[in-house]
């Protein structure tokens, strides 16, 4: 297991890069004014996944909060074994990707940052630079990376729940935003959706494939040697 005292710098340094993002979130929202004459997106499920996130958050800073002064007690529904000092250092590395992601997105998006649930900002332009240059909703890869990282750093179980649930909850936002920003923008989004990626840069749904074709052709190529076998039987 990791050093419990090296555990608690890189809780106060996670921490303070949060506190740091979300100050430059508000600072960079407040430039441009959401528009009433602008589309929002669907209402219900933007204060829905919101409120779910926002929940999600305060828990992970007062789970930090805890062990920072009670270093580390039986919370939740904590595991070990005997890979916990990789698993910790996995679950680190990933803290500073989603926490590095994060800072780079919203850095990206600029003047057109905003609350899920606003409507657009009055000319609205579609961003393609940054982050958002390979995905198109970094904002939330990013927290879903680190949401497993919280899992493995802690090695707790309630990081898992967070991070399976948001992943519906991204995806189900990722998918009503689309509909709309493809509503406002039309072709130019559509193409845009073509050569990025939802969460994963195109590169990595690209690999994914590959793997899919492969292990469908060892199949296949299994699948026909059986059946050879069979016929000269």
């Amino acid at each position: 297991m990791l050093d419990i005292f090296l555990m608690k710098v890189f809780l106060v340094l996670g921490m303070v890069a949060f506190l740091i993002i979300w100050i430059n979130f508000v600072r960079l929202s407040r430039i441009r004014k959401s528009s009433a004459e602008m589309p929002a997106p669907f209402r219900l499920l933007s204060l829905t996944t919101g409120v779910l996130d926002r929940g999600f958050i305060l828990t992970s800073l007062g789970f930090a909060s805890l062990f920072l002064l009670w270093e580390y007690p039986e919370m939740f529904l904590s595991f070990s074994c005997y890979l916990d000092f990789p698993i910790q250092l996995t679950g680190m590395a990933l803290m500073v990707v989603g926490i590095f992601g994060a800072w780079w997105a919203v850095a990206s998006l600029g003047e057109f940052n905003q609350p899920r649930w606003s409507h657009l900002k009055q000319g609205h332009a579609l961003v393609k630079t940054g982050a958002y240059r390979y995905v198109r909703h970094p904002q939330y890869a990013s927290k879903m990376i680190a949401y497993l990282g919280l899992f493995l750093f802690f090695k707790d179980f309630l990081f898992l729940l967070f991070f399976l649930s948001s992943l519906l909850l991204m995806y189900s936002q990722a998918k009503s935003e689309e509909k709309l920003l493809i509503r406002v923008f039309s072709d130019e989004y559509k193409g845009y959706q073509a050569t990025s990626g939802m969460f994963f840069p195109p590169l990595f749904r690209q690999w994914v494939r590959q793997v899919r074709v492969a292990i469908l052709l060892r199949k296949g190529t299994k699948v026909n040697g059986t059946l050879s076998r069979l016929k000269r039987g």
